[in-house]
């Protein structure tokens, strides 16, 4: 490689790395409003602010998770879903289809009896923004 090349190459990798630092500590904040957001507008029970023309909105609540590829228990879940043929929930194994199906009771009363001893109950926190139209 050509050393401006070289250089040029160099340049670039590390402005990725500082772009992907930044995104971590942005998320991180993000994250941390977003905790803060759900307090208070449950503390002051609203689920709409607003801030000049566009409104938040924010949702909070729990939904069910089933163990992640490394946790414990993840292929059990795997093994009841394979022996259920109730794939249509969850065709590539995604345990978030799986815990949305569950939640809907889109699941046979089987099948949730056998999944059961797998689920753990996560809290979510979804906030949308939208602008306002005056018309």
């Amino acid at each position: 490689m050509p050393k401006d090349n070289s250089t040029q190459a160099k340049d670039l990798a590390d402005q990725y790395l500082k772009l992907l630092a930044d995104q971590k500590t942005i998320q991180s904040q993000i994250d941390l409003m977003k905790q803060t957001l759900a307090k208070f507008c449950k503390d002051s029970q609203v689920n709409e602010l607003q801030s000049g023309n566009t409104r938040l909105k924010v949702s909070q609540g729990d939904r069910t998770m089933f163990p992640k590829a490394e946790e414990q228990g993840r292929r059990e879940v795997m093994d009841i879903m394979y022996k259920s043929q109730e794939w249509k929930y969850s065709v590539t194994f995604d345990i978030v289809k799986l815990g949305l199906a569950y939640d809907k009771n889109q699941l046979s009363e089987d099948l949730k009896d056998k999944l059961k001893q797998y689920i753990k109950s996560e809290p979510f926190i979804r906030i949308t923004a939208s602008k306002i139209s005056y018309d």
